[in-house]
């Protein structure tokens, strides 16, 4: 089985150069991935050949480890929004979603075609008895807000549901085959992408001239668009504190029954898991995932362990192929940050918080991004504005996370680390402590060890050792390092620093 990677990176990543010197363009995008993608064909459709920067490689980040579904329906919601910014807004928040999955939808049947692209229609259903009134009234929302939805007591999942609500006509498809196809399109129209290319914060906090310095050189822009899953420059604005981050985990299974929808689950219930087909030379399979959680917590769990579990329960003779996790920023409201960050220039524009919906709101935000670069007003740029005020549906989670956060911080100080590396076994990592640091320290599999300082660079909480991916995770804000100290996920953008080289002089090769 292909542990940590995606069944979607058997595709080939599409070759793109990198940045070599200085040079210019009229809208610079920085983030290479699926919103970064999508925005450069909108301004492409406005005239605008714009020119993208990935820090790694093109496609290579969230985009490669989604579920690829394409809809609308973003777990029970409908009820939720119209109930906390009254029908209006939350109309405004349907039809951009609506437009937006249409739109996807035939670019993945017209520019980007070969994408194993299909329509089907998307469940999302709770198994509580007490919440089969909470499906009947989120269908009975979804119709107010101009959705084709309906509310269903069976369907052909593995379980008995109490209700579910079905939105017709949504779809799925191959994300990197998708990208591939599209960013091909895109270069021939003479958009320039570069790879290997990361943007550097600007000195003095503003991009006052518009110059982005990057570590292959200086590129003048017009306008920049900030398309990196989690803001990379997130102190302006207190995105740290406006955004967490969770994960989700992911089997692709085969020799199991052939569904004919997607499904989502009641996130509020400890069984919501997701399922969809998926189609592969193999045979045709099954996406399984579940199991999410804020990052850095749960770290001591067996995610995939229990997901495989729950999948040998469900379909009995299946066999997982791939496995991997997915890391999504989320809102304090459930909607994206799309638009001005004005605390950088007046000409930076972001895109963040998808809250695991990042398909159409990729295209949400690539057309709202592509309106505010020429200057043009959206009719839904209101619901999705950074600077919108919302109270009844933030304050609740903003005050849970913030009182999370703070205990994360406190707490990791107040305990004490282990002393030691002795009696470390293989496969096991712990912090200990060192002449007043914190130092992790992990034994591999062949009985060598690596140590890092295990302060997150971003803002120094404590990190704690992933069991599950043998990461160290932040519980503060979600950045993720590998035992090397190598970022994995942002919002740090410096590596963590190598422990002392005495802990693994010391060591006398642990335990079995």
């Amino acid at each position: 089985m292909e542990e940590n990677r995606s069944l979607w990176q058997e595709e080939s990543l599409p070759d793109f150069p990198v940045l070599e010197g200085d040079t210019e363009t009229e809208v610079l995008i920085i983030g290479g991935g699926l919103c970064g993608i999508l925005t450069a064909y909108t301004l492409w459709e406005k005239g605008i050949r714009a020119t993208v920067i990935e820090a790694e490689e093109i496609g290579g980040g969230v985009t490669a480890r989604t579920t690829g579904k394409v809809t609308a329906q973003h777990g029970f919601f409908c009820r939720r929004l119209t109930a906390g910014l009254g029908e209006g807004l939350a109309r405004q928040y349907a039809a951009a979603n609506r437009r937006g999955m249409e739109r996807l939808m035939q670019l993945a049947e017209n520019e980007a075609a070969g994408c194993d692209f299909e329509r089907l229609d998307s469940y999302a259903y709770v198994r509580d008895p007490d919440n089969a009134a909470l499906a009947r009234e989120e269908a009975e929302a979804a119709l107010l807000l101009g959705f084709e939805a309906e509310w269903v007591r069976e369907t052909e999942l593995p379980f008995s549901v109490a209700g579910a609500v079905c939105f017709h006509g949504q779809g799925m498809f191959h994300p990197l085959k998708f990208l591939n196809r599209l960013t091909a399109f895109l270069a021939k129209q003479g958009v320039r992408f570069y790879a290997h290319t990361r943007a550097l914060p600007p000195e003095g906090g503003l991009w006052r001239d518009g110059a982005v310095r990057t570590n292959r050189g200086v590129i003048g822009a017009r306008t920049i668009l900030l398309c990196t899953h989690f803001p990379f420059l997130d102190k302006p604005g207190w995105y740290f504190a406006r955004i967490w981050q969770e994960r989700t985990y992911l089997l692709a299974l085969q020799d199991a029954p052939e569904l004919k929808g997607m499904y989502i689950g009641y996130h509020k219930e400890d069984d919501a898991y997701t399922f969809r087909p998926y189609r592969s030379p193999e045979g045709n399979g099954l996406l399984f995932g579940g199991r999410a959680h804020k990052t850095g917590h749960e770290a001591a769990e067996d995610h995939f362990g229990r997901l495989q579990q729950a999948a040998s329960s469900f379909y009995p003779g299946t066999r997982s192929v791939f496995q991997w996790s997915a890391q999504d920023c989320m809102t304090h409201d459930g909607i994206p940050y799309i638009g001005a960050y004005r605390r950088l220039s007046d000409r930076v524009f972001l895109a963040t918080g998808f809250n695991k919906w990042g398909m159409s709101s990729s295209m949400v935000a690539a057309e709202l991004l592509a309106d505010a670069a020429v200057g043009e007003e959206s009719p839904y740029s209101s619901v999705f504005s950074p600077g919108r005020f919302d109270p009844w549906l933030k304050g609740k989670s903003f005050f849970i996370q913030s009182t999370t956060m703070l205990a994360d911080y406190i707490g990791g100080y107040f305990q004490l680390p282990k002393d030691s590396v002795e009696g470390l076994k293989k496969g096991q990592a712990r912090v200990v402590d060192w002449k007043g640091e914190r130092v992790g320290v992990y034994r591999d599999d062949d009985d060598e060890l690596y140590t890092v300082r295990a302060i997150c660079t971003h803002l120094g909480c404590p990190l704690v050792w992933n069991t599950s991916e043998k990461t160290w995770d932040c519980p503060c804000h979600g950045s993720r390092y590998d035992i090397r100290g190598h970022i994995l996920n942002t919002p740090a953008s410096q590596p963590l620093a190598a422990g002392p080289d005495v802990l693994r002089a010391s060591d006398e090769g642990g335990a079995e």
